[in-house]
C-alpha cells in the first residue's frame, strides 16, 4: 500500500505541474491535495518522506524534462548522461520537498495540522531551493499565477515566494474537506479568486496610462530586439562565425529607421573583444545610427579568467560599460567540485567561467539606467534590483537554443515576465533562439518574436511604474504568511486537544 500511495503521489505531482506555463492548466494543481492528504494520514515519518519525495519527483520530472534536451544538441555525444538529466536532477530537487514532508509529519499531530505544516514547509523548501548552492528556483508553484494577467498582478505585492505559499494553500484546499476542516478549505480556495479580482482592479486603473505610453512613445524610446536563431551546434564553429555575424548585421539593419538602442542576445558576438576589437568596431558601426548604442552578449578573457559578459557599445565600436554574469549555471558554466569529478569536462568543458563582481547599471543616453541580466539570472526573485538607484529598464539577454522546442523557453519567458511585475519595471528579453519579447511593468506584452523565428521587433519600453510593495519590502509577505501558517497549525492542534 505504501508504494501504491507513493506512485499515485508521483502521478499527482506530475499532473499538478501542468498548471505551470506554457500549458497553464490551472485545475491540475488540485492534484497536490492527494499527496497532502495522504501525508496527513501517514502512520510513520518514512511513509511521509516517501510521499513528499514522490510528489516532488513527479512535479520536477514533468516540468524540467527539457533539461535533457541540451545533451542532444549537435552530435548528441553526451546521450549517456540523459538518465541523470531526466531523472537525477528532478530527484535532487525533490529532496527539498522530501525534507518538507518529514518536518510536517514530525511536528504535526492530527491530519489537518500536518497538512497545514506541509504547506508551510513546502514554502520554506522552495525558498531554500532558490538560495542554496547558488539556487535554482525554476518552476516554483507560484508561477501558476502566470495563467492570467489579473492573477499575475499579485506578484507586485507578494513576490514569487509569497505566491508559493498562497498557491499551495489554494492547491491543497480540497484536502481540508476530508479532515473535517471545511471552513478552512473554503477560505484557502477563495485565495485565487480574491487576488484575481484585486489584480483586475489594478489593471483597470492603469490601462489608459499604458495605452498612452505605448501609442505616444517617441522614437528615442524604441528598442530593436534581434533574434538570429543560430543553431547551438553551429554557434561556436569558427568557420561559420562570419556567416553568423553577417546574419546578425542583416537583421539589425533590415528596417529603417534603426532605433538608438539595439540589443543582441547572449554571446551574439562570439569572439573575445580584446583580440577582435576591429571586428566589433566594424559591426557596431554598421548596425547603429550615428548616435546609437548596442547591448550585446560576448565572452571575455581578462587576466586568464573567462567571463560571460554583456557590453554596451557605442556607434564608434567603443565599449563604454561591461557587465559580467554573476549567477553562473552549475555544470553549464562552472563545475562544482571539479577536482573530484574526473568526468565533468564532458559536461561543463575544461575551463570554468568566473563569476562577475561588478553589479553596476548601464547608463544608456535616452533610456536611463539599465539593469543587465544574462540568461537565467532573471529567475531570481528579489535579486534583480540591488541597493543602487532603481533602474529605468531591465534587459535580459539569453540563448535558449539549447532547449529546442520544449517547455523550457516558454517557462524562461514567464519567469522574466514575473520579474517585470514584481519590480514594476519593463523587461526587454532578447534570445538567440527562444522567445524574444518585451513586457511592461504590469506584465503586458510589448511585442514578441516566437520560438524558432528569425527576425527583429521594435518595441517602445514605457518608463518604470511607482515602486511596488514587493520592490519596497521584498520577501516580507513570504515571512508574514509563514508566521500566519505556523500560528494556524498551532491553533488547529489546540482545537483538537480541547475536543479530546
Amino acid at each position: 500500500m505504501r508504494w501504491q500511495i507513493a506512485g499515485l503521489s508521483a502521478i499527482a505531482g506530475a499532473v499538478a505541474a501542468l498548471c505551470l506555463p506554457p500549458l497553464n492548466l490551472l485545475p491540475a494543481v488540485f492534484c497536490l491535495a492527494y499527496p497532502a492528504l495522504q501525508l496527513g494520514r501517514a502512520k510513520t515519518w518514512p511513509a511521509a518522506a516517501l510521499i513528499s519525495a514522490a510528489t516532488g519527483l513527479g512535479w520536477f520530472t514533468s516540468s524540467t524534462h527539457w533539461i535533457a534536451h541540451s545533451l542532444l544538441v549537435g552530435e548528441a555525444e553526451f546521450w549517456f548522461l540523459l538518465p541523470f538529466a531526466a531523472l537525477g536532477i528532478p530527484a535532487l530537487l525533490a529532496m527539498f520537498w522530501c525534507v518538507a514532508g518529514v518536518f510536517a509529519w514530525k511536528l504535526g499531530g492530527q491530519a489537518s495540522r500536518r497538512i497545514t505544516l506541509f504547506i508551510l514547509f513546502l514554502g520554506l523548501a522552495e525558498f531554500a531551493r532558490g538560495h542554496i548552492a547558488t539556487g535554482f528556483p525554476w518552476n516554483a508553484p507560484g508561477y501558476l499565477v502566470s495563467v492570467h494577467p489579473a492573477l499575475l498582478q499579485s506578484a507586485s505585492w507578494f513576490g514569487l515566494y509569497g505566491l508559493n505559499l498562497l498557491v499551495l494553500c489554494f492547491a491543497i484546499s480540497p484536502a481540508y474537506f476530508f479532515v473535517r476542516q471545511r471552513s478552512l478549505g473554503i477560505l484557502f480556495f477563495c485565495i485565487m479568486p480574491l487576488i484575481a479580482g484585486l489584480g483586475a482592479i489594478r489593471l483597470a486603473d492603469n490601462i489608459d496610462g499604458h495605452d498612452s505610453i505605448v501609442t505616444n512613445a517617441a522614437a528615442a524610446q524604441k528598442i530593436r530586439l534581434v533574434q538570429p536563431s543560430i543553431p547551438q551546434a553551429d554557434k561556436w564553429d569558427r568557420d561559420k562565425r562570419q556567416k553568423h555575424f553577417d546574419q546578425i548585421l542583416r537583421l539589425s539593419t533590415s528596417k529603417m529607421p534603426i532605433p538608438r538602442l539595439v540589443v543582441w542576445p547572449e554571446t551574439a558576438f562570439s569572439a573575445f573583444p580584446g583580440r577582435n576589437a576591429a571586428l566589433l568596431r566594424d559591426m557596431a558601426t554598421a548596425a547603429l545610427p550615428f548616435d546609437g548604442m548596442l547591448i550585446t552578449g560576448l565572452p571575455r578573457l581578462e587576466n586568464g579568467r573567462l567571463f560571460n559578459s554583456a557590453a554596451l557599445v557605442d556607434a564608434t565600436g567603443e565599449i563604454t560599460a561591461i557587465y559580467d554574469k554573476r549567477r553562473l549555471v552549475p555544470f553549464g558554466e562552472f563545475a562544482p567540485f571539479r577536482r573530484f569529478l574526473p568526468f565533468v569536462d564532458v559536461i561543463a568543458g575544461p575551463v570554468d567561467f568566473s563569476a562577475g563582481e561588478n553589479d553596476s547599471l548601464f547608463d544608456v543616453p535616452g533610456y536611463g539606467k539599465v539593469r543587465l541580466l544574462i540568461c537565467y539570472e532573471t529567475i531570481f526573485s528579489g535579486e534583480i534590483v540591488n541597493g543602487e538607484a532603481r533602474p529605468d529598464l531591465i534587459v535580459n539577454i539569453t540563448n535558449d537554443a539549447w532547449f529546442g522546442r520544449t517547455l523550457g523557453p516558454w517557462q524562461h519567458l514567464a519567469q522574466s515576465r514575473m520579474r517585470a511585475v514584481e519590480e514594476g519595471i519593463a523587461v526587454i528579453r532578447v534570445a538567440n533562439n527562444g522567445i524574444s519579447a518585451g513586457f511592461d511593468g504590469f506584465g503586458r506584452s510589448l511585442g514578441q518574436i516566437d520560438l524558432d523565428d528569425t527576425g527583429i521587433i521594435d518595441v517602445a519600453a514605457p518608463p518604470p511604474l511607482s515602486p511596488t510593495l514587493f520592490s519596497k519590502y521584498r520577501h516580507s509577505a513570504f515571512f508574514l504568511f509563514s508566521v500566519l501558517l505556523a500560528l494556524l497549525a498551532l491553533r488547529l492542534d489546540r482545537k483538537t486537544a480541547i475536543r479530546q
